[in-house]
């Protein structure tokens, strides 16, 4: 995919994310119960790393569910690092650190203070997908490979859009927004918003088969996979070979 198209796609989730921040952060709620299948990936893991973590609500969930961890989130949003870190000054069980780091730019990992990384797990939760072209996924499964310890596991989630009603909904039609679809890869697809005002989102719709061919170009090996939350999600298990 051309350099110019991967910015533009970039700049609308940026956009959204700088817009809607507060009514996204709404939404997403650390009570939420498809958040019970991660908590029980992460079990006694001790250092835990969540790409694009969004409000922190996963930390917030090991919080109030007592887990003791060491904790690094990171994400593209000012907006919603702030609220995440506005979250942890009453915690006492998780030890977390909130970063502003987009992972979309080859720098992000020298951008954060990974002190001594070799995560024991990584969690990306509705976030790969947000990445536009294969090779730039295959990197940042790459990056977040280099952070983990040998066998250590990732834990991702992308949205199954075709599979579910009411995604299938949002959809716009990328000549509405003023793209050639001709230039766009097979999956991609632009998300409104409607909740707080008008938005959009650059998705791309992530396969069982996508995931297969970039974990083996990335150095991972898929444990599982599989769809669930109302066929919402596509849930991967990946484990770091090496």
């Amino acid at each position: 995919m051309d350099q110019q198209l991967i910015a533009r796609l970039i700049a609308i989730n940026q956009k959204f994310y700088s817009e809607f921040a507060s009514a996204f952060s709404e939404t997403r709620s650390s009570a939420q119960t498809r958040l019970d299948r991660i908590v029980a990936y992460i079990g006694d893991a001790g250092k835990v790393l969540d790409v694009g973590c969004g409000n922190g609500r996963l930390a917030e969930r090991l919080e109030r569910e007592s887990r003791r961890a060491s904790y690094v989130g990171v994400d593209a949003s000012p907006q919603l690092i702030a609220i995440a870190s506005a979250r942890k000054a009453q915690w006492r069980n998780v030890a977390a650190d909130f970063f502003v780091a987009d992972i979309a730019q080859a720098s992000w990992t020298q951008s954060v203070s990974f002190a001594n990384a070799s995560f024991d797990i990584a969690i990306a939760l509705a976030v790969l997908h947000h990445i536009p072209s294969f090779d730039l996924r295959v990197t940042v499964l790459r990056d977040i490979h280099a952070l983990l310890k040998p066998g250590a596991r990732l834990i991702l989630t992308n949205w199954a859009f075709d599979r579910n009603e009411r995604q299938r909904k949002r959809i716009v039609a990328w000549t509405d927004a003023g793209f050639d679809e001709r230039a766009l890869e097979p999956g991609d697809a632009l998300l409104a918003w409607k909740r707080g005002g008008v938005g959009y989102r650059f998705c791309h719709l992530i396969t069982k088969e996508e995931m297969m061919r970039m974990a083996e170009a990335s150095g991972f090996q898929v444990v599982k996979q599989y769809y669930a939350d109302a066929e919402l999600n596509l849930y991967s298990v990946l484990r770091k070979v090496g």
